[in-house]
């Protein structure tokens, strides 16, 4: 150890001499190696405060007009701390061997300086405001005299003024500076003018389209009022609230002299009102589309009224909705909407041979010759290890009220939060023209044998006509009431970079007609997005579905049977094939993406995975389904969205083509 400091010490003097000192004049623009301070008083600032406040930096070249600058800085530093008096008392430049620059600084702090006394000057008249001004000072004699805290306590006494109705106020800080003590005297000069009361208001321009009694109804004061510019901040807020501005901008100009009546100028940007929005997107071969348009300032009166549809596969429909704003002033919004969709997807439910064993055993070979030798009660029992798959549609038919509020805590979180109330007519058909997907159950060993004897050709599916789609048509009617709660602190809500994205929903929904239950149902939903480097991002989302019927003797309605499966789940998959025979009453979906985006290219890698249980307790994470694949992505604002998805349970890719990313 002692060998080791030897050798470092001995390298350290051979740096040294190394070194040759240059004068200020001789000086070009040589590279910076290094930047050393010597402190020959307090050190109340670190060097590595110091060296981030200089324009002059280790490795870039050295230049006069910065340097001069950056001794000012670190003197205003110093003087920010409390040292008035601090010097710079000796700079000194070398040059080393590899003909690069070390600047060394000599920095003398001095003593640090206090306050010696604090006045405030006020007029006579208004004298009486005094001892109430001298609370909100937080200088005080004998503390350190530090400026920043002068020129806060500057704009306290500006704002204390201002909230008791005087609008024009002047306050200006005199100091006198004791350099020998070591010491500041300060006193506050205050003109505090004549106190306000709130005049006229002039709303400018003249010729806009969102009604005066509105604009009047989110000001928080009112003509004769004492002025108070908090309820210009607030009426500022609320009227930004309300997304029918660019920028509003309330100003007070001083009125003529010996005038107490303080008028009020609203100067408005109004947005545009009228928003068309489309998109195109592609999975395989069923293309489709959706539209929108509404006016987000109908009548005048803030009020939303617009339109929404969608052709195609596999979501085809529209509805109409009615936005209304800041009902009773509670800054929530009330939504009603009317609607009708068409949703393709598939249903595998199990085989009721009461209902449907005749049709079987005449259209179903397989089942006809079990029952032919092994009679009625062998037939019934191989039936009802039998399932059903088939493509269906689903129609709904919806009225709905929501109930929604934001909270903005900050820039950076968003809470929403809404209550639903809607009225559902839902019906699940099997589509006409196609054909019912026969799983059989497992079979007895004599019967099995008995029937394979027979050579029969077995066929495996069913032509969907109209006496199987009566029988297999599900219809209810209910009422669904929904409490919906996320949290965004995303970025930016169509392509995010970095935030968290968390909801929950709750539904208590009641069905009507002579299988009347209960249903219950519960949704948790969790995004990450993790920037890993400056072009790479981890995108993670976390999907976890239940319901249940409350009375263990009705069935489900088969609205509330989950599935996932395609575009917004698991791709690689067909939609919503992801299922259970009789409907599933709990799930997991989990998303992964890694992306990389240079420039406005971007390439991602993605799997995801999901599984559907017919209860939670039966859950396997080895029965899920996975989905893997690539993808590519090209910046215009919004990225355009190519993918390619392959799964174990799909014989061929699929793809993807739409706007904005996955999730």
């Amino acid at each position: 150890m002692c060998w080791l400091l030897f050798l470092l010490s001995a390298s350290a003097v051979q740096a040294q001499a190394d070194l040759r000192a240059k004068e200020w004049r001789d000086l070009g623009e040589p590279k910076v190696a290094r930047i050393r301070f010597q402190h020959l008083a307090d050190k109340p600032i670190s060097n590595v405060e110091l060296r981030a406040a200089l324009q002059t930096r280790e490795g870039k070249r050295f230049q006069r007009r910065f340097f001069r600058s950056d001794l000012t800085q670190i003197e205003n530093l110093y003087r920010s701390a409390g040292y008035m008096g601090v010097q710079i008392r000796g700079r000194s430049f070398f040059m080393g061997s590899d003909e690069k620059l070390h600047i060394v600084l000599r920095i003398h702090s001095g003593p640090r300086w206090r306050i010696s006394a604090v006045d405030i000057a006020v007029p006579e008249e208004h004298a009486k405001l005094t001892p109430q001004l001298r609370k909100r000072l937080r200088s005080h004699s004998g503390d350190v005299f530090l400026y920043g805290e002068i020129l806060e306590d500057e704009r306290r006494l500006v704002a204390t003024l201002s909230a008791l109705g005087y609008a024009h106020v002047h306050v200006s800080n005199h100091l006198k500076l004791d350099a020998s003590l070591g010491q500041a005297a300060v006193r506050f000069d205050v003109e505090p003018g004549l106190r306000m009361r709130f005049g006229s208001l002039t709303i400018e321009p003249d010729k806009r389209k969102t009604r005066e009694d509105l604009l009047h109804r989110e000001l928080t004061f009112r003509e004769g009022e004492l002025y108070d510019p908090e309820q210009l901040r607030l009426s500022r807020q609320n009227l930004a609230a309300t997304g029918l501005f660019r920028s509003v901008t309330l100003a007070t100009p001083e009125p003529e002299r010996g005038d107490s009546v303080q008028p009020v100028i609203l100067h408005l940007r109004e947005k545009k009102y009228i928003h068309l929005r489309s998109n195109a997107f592609i999975a395989n071969s069923e293309p489709g589309m959706s539209a929108s348009v509404e006016h987000s300032n109908w009548l005048g009166n803030g009020h939303i009224i617009g339109a929404a549809g969608s052709l195609g596969r596999p979501i085809q429909g529209g509805s109409l909705f009615i936005t209304r704003r800041n009902i009773l002033f509670t800054r929530a919004d009330y939504t009603i909407s009317v609607g009708l969709t068409d949703e393709w997807g598939r249903t595998r439910i199990s085989v009721d041979p009461d209902r449907q064993a005749d049709l079987l055993t005449a259209n179903y070979s397989l089942a006809a010759a079990v029952q032919q030798i092994g009679g009625v009660d062998s037939a019934t029992a191989f039936l009802k290890s039998t399932r059903l798959d088939y493509p269906s549609v689903e129609r709904l038919w919806q009225i709905r009220g929501v109930l929604s509020n934001n909270w903005y805590p900050s820039q950076l979180v968003v809470y929403e939060g809404r209550f639903t109330v809607d009225f559902t007519q839902s019906r699940n058909r099997p589509q006409s023209s196609r054909t019912i997907e026969i799983q059989p159950g497992k079979r007895g060993l004599p019967i099995e044998t008995a029937v394979d004897s027979l050579g029969l050709p077995y066929d495996d599916s069913i032509p969907i006509d109209e006496v199987w789609q009566d029988l297999l048509t599900d219809k209810a009617r209910t009422v669904n009431f929904g409490l919906d709660f996320q949290r965004d602190t995303r970025d930016n809500p169509i392509a995010p970079t970095r935030g968290i994205f968390i909801r929950g929903v709750g539904l208590y929904a009641v069905e009507f007609g002579s299988r009347s239950t209960r249903v219950l149902d519960g949704e948790a939903e969790l995004r990450s997005y993790i920037r890993l480097g400056n072009h790479l991002i981890w995108a993670l989302a976390l999907r976890g579905v239940m319901t249940a019927s409350l009375r263990e003797d009705r069935t489900l309605p088969q609205t509330y049977w989950k599935e996932f499966g395609g575009e917004g789940s698991v791709r690689g998959v067909g939609r919503n094939t992801i299922i259970d025979a009789n409907g599933g009453r709990a799930g997991v979906n989990n998303r992964n993406e890694l992306r990389f985006k240079w420039k406005r290219l971007g390439v991602v890698t993605f799997w995801d995975c999901a599984g559907v249980w017919r209860h939670a307790t039966d859950y396997k994470l080895s029965e899920m389904t996975n989905g893997y694949g690539v993808g590519l992505r090209y910046d215009m604002g919004i990225p355009l969205r190519l993918d390619v998805a392959w799964s174990l349970r799909a014989s061929h890719p699929s793809f993807y083509f739409s706007m904005g990313q996955a999730f």
